[in-house]
């Protein structure tokens, strides 16, 4: 589950289509259980996810109610999040962040280091064999 969350918020097309498909689907969804026409369904999805509220439309059915609870948390819990992820991702620049030149660089003074200490550990033994 992690790893399907982090190729989502890697990507804000599939973020936008999320939230496009879910005010959609709330609003068919709304329009049907509060017998209501889709426009309104679709103004009070966009309202409601925004968090604006302003109470022109709401859910009087228990099964709007229960509709309008589940679509509140899905965009308070997973779509902003996601976005505001997406955002920060773009936005903070990591001044460790290696480019890959630096890591080949590095891979390479590494090898150079190890070959120095393997021949290094040769010399010191080489004395002690011929001693013992």
């Amino acid at each position: 589950m992690k790893n399907s969350l982090a190729y989502i918020a890697n990507r804000i097309w599939l973020i936008l289509a999320i939230y496009a498909a879910s005010l959609l689907l709330a609003a068919l969804g709304f329009a049907l259980l509060e017998n209501k026409s889709f426009t309104d369904g679709l103004w009070w999805a966009v309202v409601t996810a925004l968090t604006i509220g302003y109470g022109d439309l709401s859910p009087a059915t228990p099964a709007g109610r229960v509709m309008g609870i589940a679509f509140g948390h899905f965009w308070i819990f997973f779509v902003v999040p996601m976005i505001v992820a997406n955002i920060i991702m773009h936005l903070v620049d990591d001044r460790h962040l290696f480019s890959d030149e630096e890591q080949r660089e590095l891979l390479e003074r590494l090898r150079r280091v190890e070959a120095h200490l393997e021949r290094q550990s040769a010399r010191d033994a080489a004395p002690s064999q011929s001693q013992a």
